[in-house]
């Protein structure tokens, strides 16, 4: 079901989670459920604390009704769908449960890095950016890579196939 420009689904809500406020399902959410609508949202050129990058130099300011509160997670449950622009679920969603999404899928470097406490057992501890990932990190991210990363990373697979066809 489609939301209305520049807003979130009635399933989520704001609540204190570890000393910080996150998105919480409130209800059960079924898997590529639309969750937030980014359409008609402010941009800003430079990262922001609270925004997400959704273009080169193009980042959505985070108001608290959009994704102001939507925290990282190295496992995530939702992810940025740009058929849409929007932030839709990866799977089902419990009720209770924070909504996150893996910020190095959206970030090619982020506004201000920081220590993850996800707590997932494929958790990157220090989160900076899709730019400081590993390739094979950054391959696992593929499928949830905003277009702009996707393209940086086919220009990174080029580059690492011309050295390799030019030493051999």
């Amino acid at each position: 079901m489609k939301l209305p420009n520049g807003t979130r689904s009635t399933k989520l809500d704001v609540a204190n989670t570890n000393g910080r406020k996150g998105l919480f399902a409130l209800v059960s959410i079924d898997k590529d459920e639309i969750l937030i609508d980014l359409n008609g949202e402010n941009t800003f050129l430079s990262p922001t604390r609270r925004s997400l990058q959704i273009g080169e130099g193009k980042h959505v300011f985070g108001r608290d009704e959009t994704v102001g509160y939507l925290n990282h997670s190295c496992e995530p449950n939702s992810f940025l769908d740009f058929d849409c622009l929007c932030v839709r679920a990866l799977r089902n969603i419990p009720a209770g449960e924070e909504v996150r999404v893996n910020y190095s899928a959206t970030e090619y470097e982020m506004h201000d890095s920081f220590r993850c406490d996800c707590g997932s057992s494929a958790c990157l501890r220090l989160i900076r950016g899709f730019k400081f990932l590993t390739g094979d990190q950054q391959l696992e991210l593929k499928p949830y890579l905003t277009p702009y990363l996707l393209k940086k990373l086919d220009e990174e697979i080029s580059r690492s196939r011309n050295l390799l066809e030019s030493v051999l």
